[in-house]
């Protein structure tokens, strides 16, 4: 289960004068609540309730017809409270059918943490509390096991996923900024984080946090918190159209594969290197024109700038920078 990042414990209270779940903020700051729970054999999720500081807001009316219910708390972007429950959300107020298949319809998958509200409740008080303050002491304590900064440097991004794999050490990677991020099962990173990742396809765009804990030339170790499916942006989408497998118009023997955020080059068979790709709006001193394609080969860290001049189905028209070569392909499956 995942750990409270900016809440140490949970107040619970039941009132039975009262009916439905209540749900009050001791944080000490805004919250945005979401809740999940089972309604006519299907699963319902919820959210966002705006909870000011000292508030509380009804999110179940009447009578409490189940014992377990399902909440993720959120408080300027950072998770608040979370769990090995997943739910489908979205980035603004909702209310959705089904727990699974989140990112094919539209949704984002989060992990959520359960509320037993007992046998027989009819009103249960849930209350989110702050982590005490800390004593005046000679030196500050050591971050606690998966709070920010416990194994490196806080780390916070839209990413692009590029898989995972279950040979060996269970690991995922992913994407930002012509870097490669790993993250290993090694006990530190939540299982559901894995368990969102492993259910996705390479090229889906995240948001993620955790702590860098190593920085190399192309690569990086991280150990992450939390991972979401993020709403798709054009950049993203130009990537997906990307995908698939490619060769040169000119010279039939120069061909590439695209997978996830990565390009595998060969030519007449042989493989001639890979690159970290990005899309985006700029490459280093070009902007405006774009969207540009960003390439940073793995083994040496050369870097390459195209403009995306045409991206079809079956046809992608490149344009080297800076002396403005015309590559065409067409795509081969």
């Amino acid at each position: 289960m995942k750990r409270i990042l900016l809440a140490a414990g949970l107040g619970l209270a039941a009132s039975p004068a009262l009916a439905g779940l209540e749900i009050c903020n001791n944080a000490g700051h805004s919250l945005s609540l979401a809740i999940g729970y089972s309604s006519g054999g299907g699963w319902v999720s919820e959210g966002w309730w705006t909870i000011p500081a000292g508030g509380c807001k009804t999110a179940v009316s009447g009578d409490l017809k189940t014992r377990y219910y399902y909440y993720r708390a959120d408080a300027g972007g950072a998770v608040l409270a979370s769990g090995d429950y997943t739910f489908c959300t979205s980035p603004e107020p909702f209310t959705i059918h089904g727990d699974t298949q989140c990112g094919s319809r539209g949704y984002e998958t989060q992990g959520f943490r359960r509320l037993d509200t007992g046998e027989t409740a009819r009103h249960f008080t849930l209350t989110l509390n702050a982590a005490a303050d800390a004593t005046a002491a000679p030196a500050p304590a050591a971050p606690q096991a998966g709070a920010p900064g416990a194994y490196g440097e806080p780390y916070s991004d839209n990413v692009t996923l590029q898989g995972c794999s279950s040979e060996g050490q269970r690991a995922c990677s992913f994407h930002a900024g012509g870097t490669k991020f790993l993250v290993r099962d090694d006990g530190r990173t939540p299982r559901l984080v894995f368990s969102v990742m492993e259910a996705l396809d390479p090229g889906t765009p995240l948001t993620v946090q955790g702590d860098l804990e190593a920085v190399y030339d192309r690569t990086a170790d991280v150990v992450l918190r939390d991972a979401a499916v993020r709403p798709w942006t054009e950049h993203d989408g130009l990537l997906n159209r990307l995908q698939g497998h490619w060769y040169s118009v000119e010279d039939p023997n120069a061909q590439f594969t695209v997978l996830g955020a990565e390009r595998d080059n060969s030519y007449d068979g042989a493989d001639t290197g890979r690159d970290y790709l990005s899309v985006s709006e700029r490459c280093f001193e070009f902007e405006g024109g774009g969207p540009y394609l960003y390439a940073r080969e793995e083994e040496t860290g050369e870097d390459y700038c195209y403009v995306i001049d045409h991206a079809g189905r079956q046809e992608l028209t490149l344009m080297h920078l800076p002396r403005g070569t015309v590559l065409r392909y067409r795509k081969l499956d």
